[in-house]
Formats: structure tokens, C-alpha cells, sequence
């Protein structure tokens, strides 16, 4: 793959959120279909959350509860292992430039527009379920972060029904 900063750039470069759901699968190939051209470059960002992790207490010991710990991680790094072969085998199939990128930060929204701005990307593109407004303030929403926080670079965001 050609150097994304590289001054003889012809494309674009254009992150895109994606996850294991079926609503990031869809507005992935949206934008393939609708936004990606020849000579741009993808950049798959994935910024999990840590899982919640069993707890301990000091009734129980000082023995923290390592092998569920362990457990917990190994599944995640299983799916992430899953979502990155997923998405790159799409992208080698299509020969599309692509590079994977994740960011590990306090929510997805920080983590992709942490990379979007690393990337020096003219465009961040993400699907959305469309969550109502109380739905949306309880749960929080990537897609609405990124509009309210990113400020030199364009969001798209791609409405999918669930």
C-alpha cells in the first residue's frame, strides 16, 4: 500500500467506523459503493471499549479475579481478529487501498476522530441507528460525537434502519 501521507496522494483518504454489527457492515458497503473512487485509501478504524470486567472485593481476598480477566480479553481480541479479516478480505478482493486502525480512547467517537485527524483524512464516514433523542442522551451515539467534536473534518453519516 502507498504511503497515505505521501505527497504524490491522488486520492482521498476517508476513515471509516466499523464494528461487528450488521449496521456497520451495511454503511461500509454504502460507502463503497457510493463514496469510495479509485486512488483513495480506506482507513478501517475500530476503537473498542474495554469490556466491563468482574470486580472484586476485599471480603473475597485479595485475589483478583485474573482468569475471568484473562477470559474476557481473549474474547475480545477473538472478535477484533474476526472484524479485521472480515473487513480486509472485502478490501483485498476489491484491490481497494485500505489500512487498518484503531485507537483505544475513553469512547469510539474520540477513538475514530483520533485517528481521522493522525490519518490527515479529508472525510469520516460512519453508519448510525438512528436512536431517538432519548435513546441517543442515555445510550451516547458515535455519529453524534463525531458531528459535534469534529471540527476540520467532514462527518458522514449514514443512516441504516435497524
Amino acid at each position: 500500500m502507498a504511503s497515505v501521507n505521501s505527497p504524490d496522494k491522488k486520492g482521498r483518504v476517508i476513515v471509516v467506523g466499523i464494528d461487528l454489527s450488521q449496521i456497520s457492515k451495511t454503511a461500509f458497503q454504502w460507502v463503497l459503493k457510493n463514496i469510495y473512487r479509485e486512488g483513495d485509501t480506506l482507513i478501517l478504524t475500530h476503537c473498542p471499549e474495554l469490556p466491563s470486567l468482574p470486580s472484586f472485593t476485599f471480603k473475597s481476598g485479595l485475589a483478583p479475579p485474573v482468569a475471568d480477566w484473562k477470559e474476557k480479553l481473549d474474547q475480545m481480541n477473538q472478535e477484533i481478529r474476526k472484524l479485521e479479516d472480515e473487513y480486509q478480505t472485502i478490501c483485498i478482493q476489491q484491490k481497494i487501498n485500505f489500512k487498518a486502525a484503531g485507537q483505544s480512547m475513553k469512547n469510539a467517537g474520540e477513538g475514530i476522530l483520533k485517528v481521522a485527524v493522525d490519518e490527515k483524512a479529508d472525510l469520516i464516514c460512519v453508519g448510525t441507528r438512528g436512536l431517538g433523542t432519548v435513546k441517543r442522551a442515555i445510550l451516547g451515539s458515535v455519529s453524534n460525537y463525531l458531528v459535534h467534536n469534529s471540527l476540520t473534518i467532514p462527518v458522514l453519516v449514514i443512516p441504516i434502519s435497524a
